[in-house]
């Protein structure tokens, strides 16, 4: 460098302020940064050269033909510059037309200096390496002007990006904005919150001076940052120094806590994407905040400027990162794996194959440093071929180089949210913290089911050629079986296991979306149970990339600040197995005209036998479950669990799959069940309260949410599932039956009636029996028989009792408003068990209510022993309890008797009941429904008609 290697003392405690030293010290940084320069240059390609030596010249003036012009008012000037030679016959090869001439009457400069800042000059850089270039304008200059600088800057972006393929990104800045912790643009760069000294010391540590103001940080020893203002006022109130060459950001006293938190932050989120490239940033930070030496590394760079001759190999800033790394592991006693992660991620970011000759047929300054390096730590030569060979590693070397990944960035958290809890300096919210943990734990928690993504930029491809997938024994006492995948040579198993898993299928979307079983991949099952034809596997490879494209998109801040929600289903239905598979062999599968999936052929078959189902959520987290037993049943619980109606979220999408010779049927037939699922509970249609009745071979389904968790039950018989439907419900409760269900049972016609709220009675006669089913207000079921002696005598007295039954309870609390809901009969004809029911409406009011009859008021009131006493009213006449006690309805009956002209014994029926004071002991939790007072109507009828036939 031709410079003395004293040291340069600028502490004017003593009065050592000396001219002489700041111009040698101003030298030691020009030439450091000439050298700097000079490198950057050396990693870009010709045109890419053009426009970074271009780039003060660019700013100096504003000419049409150059990049980036806008206007000739566009803010210019750079402050204290002339192009050389070399600069102008660059400018005139973009532009013939470009004469320079300087204008000494131009106008104040309105740029005070550039610089680029980065891993550009360093070991560190590489072809893919940006710019990120400060433009650092004038104080005042007015907001029309900064909008032309910026729309400049733009451009001149977009050229770079189009013309010679280099990304640069300009960044305006205002040294006395930028003392006062206003970022601008820079903020978008970080977590979101300030990280003002942080980037200072990165810039100050890594910064190229193009042209322009020279720092005035330069100029003041470390000894004196923490006396930085009046350090600088010495300097330049004595004219040490002009004002007018120098530009002033501050200076770097000590990192407030809260920096820490929100560099942090920031470099997790980049980390989970690419986390070699922020490991040894995190690793920076850690040792900032619990290191024995926690100085910014800018303040190490300067000293070393200022004792000697400046080393540009020893003072390149990804060398001095590594250092400083080195030290802290060292020194806590975790030299071992950290410091070995640490050193292949400085490694991965030079990027220079040691194992492999140079491109241009010489060594790099960048390859022989990193040699020097690579020797210092001992590897051999059969480890830099194995990280040399890092694009192209397969599975093993990758789950384990992301297991020490993500066990440095899981760290990472934990100390970054411990330090922002403990910290009364930290400004980052809660919200951040929560939004940073959940990426965390969607990109790498494990979980049962989940789908671990291998490859966080760690290898270009890690697909296999073959594999084959095989079922094999637990060695446990339970003797569970489980699958394992394997690499592939000549159809059987070569080497370990890549990875084991309870069941196919997730090992299947395992190898799948962590693209291990590629597009032209071939791959085998071996099963005792489970088998896949060659069609058949690649219809499902095929399914699955139809269903989840690789790569997934990343998703941004947004989906994070609430929990994880499901977006799509892929329900793969009898994966690997056939129904019926031995009736195939000998083609009787197909024994009736019964096409049902769920209920096939004369066998009565269910044809689903097992499910994978496959959700991606809002976090991007792909989980797989596995049902055998029940499976649909298992299924439909999950899906209805996602997105329970009434919570205004829509259910997730849902995609249907079935191999095997009836997997079109079976998807057929599910299709249809979803989207009548869809459309009873999420149209809008219907209430969230509604019992949806499914029929397959096993028997009935019922599905009904209680408290927004849905239930679904299997009965084996249909009396058990009316014995269900009977219950009393917490409010209106439809019934829906399913389209393919229930075909030879009145309960379909009679659901398909009872859509609208209201009372509903039906009935079908039977010789000298009525059945009668009553649908309430609420929609639960009651059915009864009673004789028939006439459609008369049965439905007078019935019509009776409901109207005055639902006028009592519409005047009460139980029905919860002013509303008498409709009461309708309907008589059940045909033949309902060959599927030919129909149902007629009977008159509900009009001729029935006008024909005579005699009223029989009962009213209920409990008793102390827990019991009902009544109180009978025949004809306004009073028949207590308390008066006959156990001969109660022997007494009512025997007063009937005697009112009948021919004293017949043909029933009686009562037309009205009060059960108001009886609701804790009947219905304490739900309240009175009417098919309460149907059924005690019933039973009271039973006991009244019993003592009529007696006498």
């Amino acid at each position: 460098m031709g410079l003395r290697s004293d040291v340069i003392e600028l502490d004017h405690s003593d009065g050592g302020l000396d001219r002489k030293q700041l111009k040698r010290l101003k030298q030691r940084f020009l030439d450091l940064n000439r050298v700097r320069h000079r490198r950057m240059l050396e990693g870009l390609s010709d045109r890419q050269q053009d426009l970074v030596v271009l780039l003060p010249l660019l700013f100096h003036v504003n000419h049409p033909m150059l990049p980036g012009y806008v206007s000739g008012t566009t803010p210019a000037g750079l402050s204290g510059y002339e192009p050389d030679r070399d600069q102008i016959r660059r400018a005139r090869g973009l532009a013939r037309s470009f004469h320079y001439q300087r204008d000494v009457s131009a106008r104040a400069c309105d740029i005070d200096a550039l610089f680029v800042m980065g891993s550009v000059g360093t070991i560190a850089q590489s072809e893919g390496s940006d710019l990120d270039v400060w433009v650092c304008h004038r104080p005042g200059l007015e907001r029309e002007a900064r909008d032309q600088l910026r729309r400049k800057c733009r451009q001149l972006s977009l050229w770079a990006e189009q013309q010679v393929r280099l990304e640069v990104h300009f960044f305006l800045m205002e040294p006395d904005q930028f003392r006062t912790g206003q970022l601008g643009q820079l903020s978008a760069e970080g977590s979101g919150s300030a990280q003002r000294f942080l980037l200072l010391d990165e810039f100050y540590r890594t910064a190229l001076w193009l042209g322009g103001k020279l720092p005035l940080w330069w100029f003041v020893p470390s000894t004196c940052e923490r006396d930085y203002a009046a350090y600088t006022q010495t300097l330049l109130g004595q004219r040490f120094l002009r004002a007018a060459e120098v530009i002033d950001f501050g200076g770097l006293p000590d990192i407030p806590t809260d920096e820490f938190v929100g560099a942090g932050i920031w470099h997790l989120y980049k980390g989970i994407e690419s986390p070699h490239k922020s490991v040894l940033k995190l690793m920076l930070l850690e040792a900032y905040l619990q290191g024995q030496d926690r100085r910014p590394l800018a303040l190490t760079f300067k000293e070393a400027v200022y004792q000697q001759a400046p080393h540009p190999d020893r003072l390149d800033a990804y060398v001095m990162i590594y250092r400083r790394l080195e030290q802290y592991l060292i020194d806590s006693g975790d030299p071992g794996d950290r410091l070995n992660l640490a050193r292949r991620c400085l490694y991965f970011k030079v990027d220079k194959p040691l194992t492999r000759p140079p491109r241009s047929g010489r060594k790099s300054w960048q390859r022989e440093q990193l040699e020097q390096l690579v020797a210092e730590w001992g590897w051999r030569h059969t480890e830099l071929q194995r990280l040399d060979q890092r694009r192209h590693w397969k599975v093993p070397d990758v789950m384990e180089e992301r297991r020490q990944l993500v066990a440095e960035l899981s760290a990472s958290y934990r100390l970054i949210n411990a330090v922002s809890k403990e910290s009364t300096e930290t400004r980052i919210s809660d919200d951040e913290l929560m939004v940073l943990g959940r990426k965390l734990h969607a990109a790498f928690e494990r979980k049962a089911g989940k789908v671990e993504w291998l490859n966080p930029d760690i290898s270009q491809d890690i697909a296999e050629p073959a594999l084959i997938f095989v079922e094999e024994p637990d060695t446990s006492p339970e003797g569970v079986r489980f699958w394992a995948v394997f690499r592939s040579r000549d159809g059987q198993p070569d080497g370990p296991p890549l990875k084991r898993a309870r069941y196919l299928g997730e090992l299947l979307l395992w190898t799948y979306g962590n693209g291990v079983l590629g597009a032209g991949a071939w791959f085998d099952v071996q099963g005792e149970r489970v088998s896949l034809t060659a069609p058949q596997r690649q219809q499902l490879w095929q399914w699955l990339h139809q269903w989840l494209p690789l790569p997934l998109v990343t998703r941004a801040h947004e989906p994070f600040q609430r929990a994880a929600r499901a977006e799509r289903l892929l329900l793969l239905f009898n994966l690997g197995v056939e129904p019926q598979a031995n009736l195939h062999e000998r083609g009787l599968q197909m024994l009736s005209a019964q096409r049902d999936a769920l209920d096939f052929s004369g066998l009565r078959d269910n044809l689903v036998l097992t499910l994978d189902l496959v959700q991606i959520n809002s976090w991007r987290e792909v989980l797989c479950r596995h049902y055998d037993d029940d499976a649909l049943i298992n299924g439909l619980q999950y899906y209805l669990r996602l997105a329970p109606p009434g919570r205004g979220l829509a259910p997730p999408e849902v995609t249907i799959r079935c191999l095997g010779a009836q997997g079109s049927l079976v998807v057929q037939r599910l299709e249809e069940l979803w989207q009548d699922l869809v459309g009873c509970y999420y149209s809008g249609t219907r209430p969230a309260s509604s019992r949806y009745v499914l029929e397959t071979a096993e028997g009935y389904v019922l599905i009904q949410f209680l408290q927004q968790q849905p239930h679904v039950t299997r009965y084996g018989s249909y009396d058990a599932l009316i014995d269900k439907l009977t219950n009393a419900q917490l409010e209106y409760s439809p019934i829906v039956v399913d389209r393919h269900a229930l075909k030879n049972r009145p309960l379909k016609l009679m659901a398909d009636q009872a859509r609208e709220p209201g009372v509903y009675l039906f009935y079908q006669v039977q010789e000298e029996e009525a059945e009668v089913t009553l649908i309430d207000e609420l929609g639960s079921l009651l059915v009864i028989r009673l004789s028939f002696f006439s459609h008369t005598t049965l439905l007078r007295p019935l019509h009776h009792f409901l109207r005055s039954v639902v006028a009592r309870q519409s005047a009460s609390a139980d029905q919860g408003g002013d509303a008498t809901p409709p009461v309708r009969l309907f008589e059940l004809c045909g033949r309902v068990d060959q599927g030919r029911g129909y149902l007629e409406e009977r008159a509900s009011a009009g001729d029935l209510s006008r024909l005579t009859f005699t009223n029989i008021q009962v009213i209920a009131e409990p008793a102390p022993d827990g019991d009902i006493l009544y109180t009978v009213y025949c004809n306004d006449r009073e028949f207590s309890a308390l008066d006959y006690g156990d001969e109660l309805f022997t007494e009512v009956a025997r007063y009937i008797l005697s009112m009948r002209r021919a004293k017949e014994r043909y029933p009686c029926y009562i037309t009205d009941l009060d059960l108001s004071q009886c609701r804790d002991l009947l219905a304490p939790q739900l309240g009175l429904q009417l098919s309460h007072y149907l059924d005690i109507k019933a039973q009271l009828e039973q006991r009244l008609n019993r003592a009529l036939l007696d006498l």
